[in-house]
């Protein structure tokens, strides 16, 4: 009971499952995560809730954003501390889908987005129409055009995965800034139409 009483609880902010955000997590490189998951909860408040690092000496004590299945993600610096509370690992991976895609992918349309510290795993394309994309597709983001995929080949009814040693890159591009990801036809969509998969995990 004592334990809980040192976790602050504030609020009820909903995040997407799988998709916590740290409240104040370094911007840097070198910063590293556990996904964890708290024990369950007997008294008090249950799903998404401000979680604090009480034995940190850091001011202000570092505060993590739980998701509505009470997971979070915690910096590697904090994840003892939380461990000795009772949370355990969970299971470190997340997933972005857009269906019915037929026109390339930008900021405005896309909602694939990689979350802060987020590197994508794998992708997947159905095409669902009985066409082939003329010249394959791209998959990038802002920065560059083809930054996770380039001249995908994706042939008419068909089920394409791009696995780790296929794609170009795998990290998003901003640390802690997300990342949309964008698709745009090498030459022309020619009527196709696309279910795209994100399957991501976090670093």
């Amino acid at each position: 009971m004592k334990r809980w009483l040192k976790l602050a609880l504030a609020g009820v902010m909903a995040f997407a499952p799988l998709a916590p955000i740290p409240a104040n997590a370094a911007a840097s490189l070198q910063v590293t995560h556990g996904f964890l998951c708290a024990p369950e909860v007997t008294v008090g408040t249950a799903g998404p809730r401000l979680v604090v690092n009480s034995s940190s000496t850091a001011v202000p004590q570092p505060s993590y954003q739980l998701n509505s299945q009470g997971c979070g993600l915690i910096a590697t610096a904090d994840v003892g501390f939380f461990v000795s509370q009772g949370y355990t690992f969970g299971v470190n991976e997340g997933v972005q889908l857009q269906n019915a895609v037929t026109a390339n992918l930008t900021a405005g349309t896309s909602t694939l987005i990689l979350p802060p510290y987020g590197f994508i795993k794998y992708i997947v394309v159905e095409e669902t129409a009985g066409n082939a994309v003329t010249g394959g597709i791209n998959i990038g983001d802002a920065g560059s055009a083809t930054r996770f995929g380039s001249a995908v080949a994706v042939a008419a009814n068909s089920n394409t995965v791009v696995v780790p040693t296929n794609l170009t890159g795998s990290s998003n591009t901003g640390v802690p800034a997300s990342d949309t990801v964008l698709i745009a036809a090498v030459t022309a969509f020619n009527s196709a139409s696309l279910n795209v998969t994100v399957i991501f995990g976090y670093f």
